[in-house]
Formats: C-alpha cells, sequence, structure tokens
C-alpha cells in the first residue's frame, strides 16, 4: 500500500525523504496541515481524481498527532484504498511498529547528539572541529529544525568549509530556553531561586526520574574534574580544552565548571574548584542515590528536589549571599 507513516522526532529528515522523492520526476506535491478545513473529503477526492499534469502525487500530512481522534480514525479507513500513482506520507511524533522511524537522540544523550550534529554538518559538506562542534551544541541545544537552520547560516559564512570556534562564536544565535544544564548549574552554582524556577519548568515536559538522572551525570563530571585538574583560581583555555580531551566531557560544561567564560555568554560563570572538593561531591552523590530512590518510591518526588538544591546551596553560600 503506497502510505508511509514517518514517525519519530527528526523533522529534518522526513523532509529530507520527502524532497528526495520529489526530485525523481514530474511528481505533484500536496502539504496537508491540521488546521486545513475539510482536510478529510479534500484527500478523498485526491485519490478519486488522477492528475493529467503529472505521473505521481505526494500527499503530504504533518503533524498527524494534532488532528482530532476522530479525523485519524476516518483518515485510517480512507487508506485501506489508495490508487498505486498516489503516495501518501504521515508525520507523527509517535514510534510504533509500522513506518519508518526517525528518531533523534534523547535531550539528555550528549555524546549522541554530537555524533548526530557533526554528521549534519558532513552531509552539508562541512567540516567542523570538536571543540567548534560542542561550542555549537551549547548555544543551539536539541532542536533539530534549529540546528539545520544554523548550519545552513554557517555554510553560507564559510568560505573554506572549516567550521572553527571563531566562527561559531560569530555566527551562531544563543537560544535561550532554558535546559538541562542550565538547571544543573543553577544548582552547583548555589542560585536557589533561578534553580527552583528551572525545575518548575523542566516538570512541565520532563520526568522526575530524568531530572535526577542529568543531576547525577553532572556531578559525576564535577567530581572526575576535581580528582584530574589542580586547583587554581583562573584557567585558561587551553585548560579548559585539555581537561574535555582528557575526560570527554563537552568543552562548554569545562568551561563553566572552571569558570572560564567564552565572549558571547551573557551569564556570570563560576570557578566550582574555588567551592567544591572530592569530599563534599560524594556527600552530594550520596544524596543524589537517595533522591534517585525518592523519586522511584515517593508518589509525590518534588519536595525531594527542592530539598535538595537547599542543601548545595548551603555549600556554596558566600555565593548565593552576593546573588540576593
Amino acid at each position: 500500500m503506497p502510505v508511509t507513516f514517518l514517525t519519530g522526532t527528526a523533522e529534518t529528515q522526513k523532509e529530507e525523504l520527502i524532497k528526495k522523492l520529489l526530485k525523481d520526476g514530474n511528481v505533484e506535491y500536496i502539504r496537508i496541515h491540521p488546521e486545513d478545513p475539510d482536510k478529510i473529503d479534500f484527500i478523498r477526492s485526491l485519490l478519486r481524481t488522477k492528475t493529467i499534469f503529472s505521473n505521481k502525487t505526494i500527499i503530504d500530512i504533518v503533524n498527524f498527532d494534532e488532528w482530532k481522534a476522530q479525523e485519524q480514525k476516518r483518515l485510517v479507513e480512507l487508506l485501506k484504498n489508495v490508487p498505486e500513482d498516489v503516495h501518501i506520507f504521515i508525520r507523527s511524533q509517535k514510534t510504533g511498529g509500522k513506518g519508518v522511524a526517525l528518531e533523534l537522540p534523547k535531550p539528555w544523550e550528549t555524546d549522541k547528539w554530537l555524533e548526530w550534529i557533526e554528521k549534519r554538518f558532513r552531509e552539508n559538506g562541512l567540516l567542523i572541529d570538536k571543540d567548534a562542534l560542542q561550542l555549537f551544541f551549547s548555544k543551539v541545544g536539541t532542536n533539530d529544525l534549529i540546528i539545520e537552520r544554523e548550519i545552513e547560516k554557517l555554510k553560507a559564512y564559510s568560505e573554506d568549509r572549516k567550521i572553527t570556534v571563531e566562527d561559531v562564536e560569530e555566527v551562531v544565535f544563543t537560544y535561550q530556553t532554558p535546559g538541562y544544564d542550565d538547571f544543573c548549574f543553577a544548582v552547583s552554582e548555589g542560585k536557589r531561586k533561578l534553580a527552583h524556577s528551572l525545575l518548575s519548568q523542566l516538570w512541565k515536559t520532563t520526568e522526575s526520574v530524568v531530572i535526577a538522572t542529568v543531576l547525577a551525570n553532572h556531578f559525576l563530571d564535577l567530581f572526575k574534574i576535581l580528582v584530574l585538574v589542580t586547583k587554581k583560581r583562573y584557567y585558561t583555555w587551553p585548560d579548559v580544552s585539555r581537561v574535555s580531551k582528557e575526560l570527554g566531557i563537552p568543552v562548554p560544561r569545562v568551561a563553566r565548571f572552571l569558570g572560564f567564560s567564552f565572549k558571547t555568554w551573557k551569564f556570570k560563570v563560576m570557578n566550582h574548584l574555588l567551592y567544591y572538593d572530592v569530599k563534599k561531591v560524594r556527600k552530594i552523590l550520596r544524596d543524589l542515590y537517595d533522591l534517585d530512590r525518592a523519586v522511584k518510591s515517593e508518589e509525590d518526588p518534588k519536595p525531594f528536589f527542592h530539598e535538595f538544591i537547599e542543601e548545595v546551596a548551603l555549600d556554596v553560600y558566600s555565593l548565593q549571599r552576593d546573588e540576593e
């Protein structure tokens, strides 16, 4: 049956798959949106009427998840009889057993995101060095449509197809949507009010177990840095780059832990090594273990998160006092 479900979160890859088919010959392309009036009747008429101007018709149904349940049911019934010269693509964020699954990495899978973004650069004929890639990710985040737009900007800007840190700082916009790193650094920097606020925002879209996991990974990275790096008041770019390569921690995260700021950052950074030691972070990791157990056993784990934020803030009380 010439009907293909394009499932998953990788919207750019869905778009590219359809564009490739449009290059194959004389094709009529029709896109259907959730808000289109009488869309079911319109699709029915398309299936009944063969156009004389093209060899094939492609019907692209976007944002199928936003259709009303009754509309979805009517469409599925309609798709039982689709002519061979009509191909229907149905785009859905959901994944299932049928169709083509085009998934993005999970928001917290930093390494997989870096691999995915680097591949997108290569597919656009660009090379990007590791430091520039990590800075790009820190500025753009995990929205694949935004990633594609910023890659296109860099492609137009670059003359030799080699993207550097300087290029990313000059061209790429910093999207300020609060994310996991923003929240975790608000916690480890003792910014209580900001941490509580970002936590409330994260709860709208993220499960508590995920938040507990990213917090644990954050303090594990800090623990690794404390073990490896000699404490000093100021760190340079070569320090940041070296630590990132030796520990496999993204450059922007290492920079924030060490109090090194890129010129495009509009926020203050804190040298964590002046406020934390191995003993202190070990205790925090034990607390996070208890938090993880509470998340999995308590009906409402939210108070445990807020309590954890307050306890960490006490360890950096001087910074918190300056903030307030």
